[in-house]
């Protein structure tokens, strides 16, 4: 009896014994397949890692933004992006070089301010051309300087374009988005051709359902001293289609521009972006983008700081409310020489201010007119006695020359405006968005200028030419 129970005991240890490793076993185990599959082990840093690449703070925001112009609603009734399919994918492999329009036959207004032989890069650091910024309805005078058909971009072995190549970025890779204008608006072209030139830009991304990009200059552009554009800047866009106005065009519409959407160039900008090369001086290129326009022409801070501060200090004593301002723009000095007269300007005389002004005084009880000029002497001594038969009526102040952003900027900031000639003037107009009137014998007929000019593309239908 002794012998079976010390027997059923140690039966028992020994069960307990196999039992208790049976379960160390499977706890081991359990840990050691925890452990393996944990990220934590050692080995973890021997398996690849997920490729990552790193795109910085500016480049995310082309991201996000790429897709809008800008966060506003805008109209298009007759405008249609261009609906053919655009490739999804894109090469990193660096493109050959693209050419440009020739650079040596681009002169200002005049014959005798012919540039020759310069190079505009992006990367040059080279001061721009420090000509007057009254040189404001630049042109060509040579059948040379501009292509009378478009240029594609493997067409020429001169490149007014960034120089040296940048690499290829996150900034470059969706080029067939964006349209820019050349690298030629470096010429010496003052603020209102370069607002010609952006107006195209806004009007052709809106065409073919693209964004607008300037190119990242060392030096400022005259439109960035008075305005905050809210453009995407690049350093480069490749491959790209340059599209050069007709010579005959420059103070008119090219309709040839509409073929970059559904026309005969739609297929040779697919996938490339699209650079305009030209001067685009018409309303037509503000249709059904007004908005946007607009937008991008926000005068900077200070200047709109320095003009509101302007008006209040020369409104005239006791006006209160009930009167206009007419801003009058006088163009004189550059326009005065030979040159520019033999190549088609011609200048108002008082004559033409006085009859202007009569058409407001005749609408209204209490006229202001603010005059800016680059010759304000002359006005002083020629406009200023059209006020004294009618002090308590109408009112003169003039604009001691300050910058052209800010004199620009009082003459866009009235409620209609008188113009003389010239895109400086032009474009104070159309921000002013009132009663414009215009100097109707300009340019001199049979002349150059002339001969690229057709009035009712370059001025608007609603405005009142005089003489």
């Amino acid at each position: 009896m002794s012998s079976q129970l010390q027997h059923s005991q140690s039966s028992a240890a020994r069960y307990r014994s196999v039992h208790l490793l049976y379960v160390l076993s499977l706890v081991i185990i359990t840990s050691s397949l925890i452990y393996w599959s944990s990220p934590f082990s050692n080995d973890s840093a021997s398996r690849p890692e997920p490729a990552v690449v790193s795109v910085d703070a500016s480049v995310q925001r082309v991201v996000e933004t790429r897709h809008h112009i800008n966060d506003i609603d805008v109209v298009t009734p007759t405008i249609h992006p261009s609906t053919a399919s655009l490739p999804t994918t894109f090469s990193t492999t660096p493109t050959t070089a693209l050419p440009s329009p020739p650079e040596s036959t681009v002169a200002l207004d005049d014959p005798s301010l012919m540039t020759t032989s310069a190079t505009y890069s992006v990367s040059s650091t080279a001061a721009r051309p420090l000509l007057a910024s009254s040189s404001l309805s630049s042109l060509y005078t040579s059948s040379s300087a501009l292509p009378s058909t478009v240029l594609s971009t493997a067409d020429s072995s001169n490149e007014l374009s960034p120089s040296p190549r940048q690499s290829t970025t996150a900034d470059t890779l969706d080029v067939e988005n964006y349209v820019s204008f050349h690298g030629s608006i470096r010429d010496g072209r003052g603020l209102g051709n370069q607002m010609f030139d952006l107006a195209a830009v806004v009007y052709v991304a809106e065409l073919t359902g693209r964004q607008p990009a300037i190119l990242k200059f060392n030096d400022t552009i005259e439109m960035e001293e008075v305005f905050d554009l809210s453009i995407k800047r690049f350093d480069d866009l490749r491959p790209r289609y340059v599209f050069s106005e007709l010579r005959s065009r420059s103070l008119a519409y090219d309709r040839r521009v509409e073929e970059l959407a559904n026309g005969s160039l739609a297929e040779d900008v697919r996938g490339k972006s699209i650079f305009l090369f030209g001067y685009y001086q018409s309303w037509k290129y503000t249709l059904n983008v007004e908005r946007r326009l607009r937008h991008h022409f926000t005068f900077l801070p200070e200047i709109r700081q320095f003009v509101d501060k302007f008006l209040a200090d020369s409104r005239p004593p006791g006006w209160v409310a009930g009167y206009v301002r007419v801003g009058i723009h006088v163009r004189r000095g550059d326009v005065l020489r030979r040159g520019k007269e033999k190549f088609g300007h011609t200048t108002p005389d008082e004559r033409y201010f006085a009859h202007a002004m009569r058409y407001f005084v005749d609408r209204f009880d209490r006229v202001q007119f603010i005059v800016a000029s680059n010759g304000i002497e002359w006005c002083r001594q020629k406009l200023a006695n059209f006020w004294t038969t009618l002090r308590h009526r109408v009112n003169m102040t003039f604009v001691s020359p300050r910058s052209a952003g800010e004199d620009f900027a009082v003459v866009a900031s009235c409620d209609h405006v008188i113009v003389s000639t010239g895109s400086y003037g032009w474009w104070a107009a159309w921000l002013a968005r009132g009663i414009t009137i215009y100097y109707a014998d300009w340019p001199r007929n049979g002349s150059a200028v002339a001969s690229m000019f057709k009035r009712e593309e370059y001025f608007a239908p609603t405005w009142i030419g005089m003489t």
